[in-house]
């Protein structure tokens, strides 16, 4: 979840970058990222698809245990998948949300997606502990909690693990 918004990026002067089929944008994060410009995730990917990524989200934009979904090909949202794209997101998030929620040890699991900075398909699966007392819209407009880096490498970990046991 985002605390300070930020302007959506132009794709004014973008230029294709990385090797197709994931025709990446240059003045993408997400793309710049997955193709090793930017800093890789905390704790690295905790599910590497074919065609989707999972990692913790960033500390200083969300809570420990914040996992999110990012398609590996520049799209910005379900309409522009492929059938074989949202078969595996659904496989995918079949496996992965209760991973999360048992390492988590969390009730619920809210599901996030704007696309506004980052326009290319990410969904935050933001964690609601069971003693947080907020309301959903309360709860995901909060600062997050600072955590150390080392408490999302470690969570991050376990979610892997849970994940590959499913």
């Amino acid at each position: 979840m985002l605390v300070v918004p930020e302007k959506a990026q132009s794709h004014k002067g973008s230029v294709e970058i990385g090797p197709r089929p994931w025709h990446h944008q240059s003045d993408c994060f997400v793309c710049r990222k997955q193709e090793g410009i930017e800093a890789p995730p905390t704790g690295g990917y905790i599910v590497e698809g074919k065609y989707f990524l999972a990692e913790h989200a960033p500390l200083k934009m969300s809570h420990v245990g914040t996992v999110i979904v990012q398609s590996r090909r520049h799209l910005l949202d379900f309409g522009e998948m492929t059938s074989a794209e949202s078969t595996e997101f659904g496989s995918i998030m079949r496996r992965l949300v209760p991973a999360i929620k048992t390492v988590t040890e969390t009730d619920r699991i809210y599901y996030l997606s704007v696309n506004e900075h980052a326009p290319h398909f990410h969904l935050w699966l933001v964690t609601k502990l069971k003693n947080t007392k907020l309301e959903p819209l309360p709860f995901l407009s909060r600062r997050p909690v600072p955590a150390p880096k080392s408490r999302a490498e470690t969570i991050s970990r376990k979610i892997r693990k849970q994940y590959d046991r499913s």
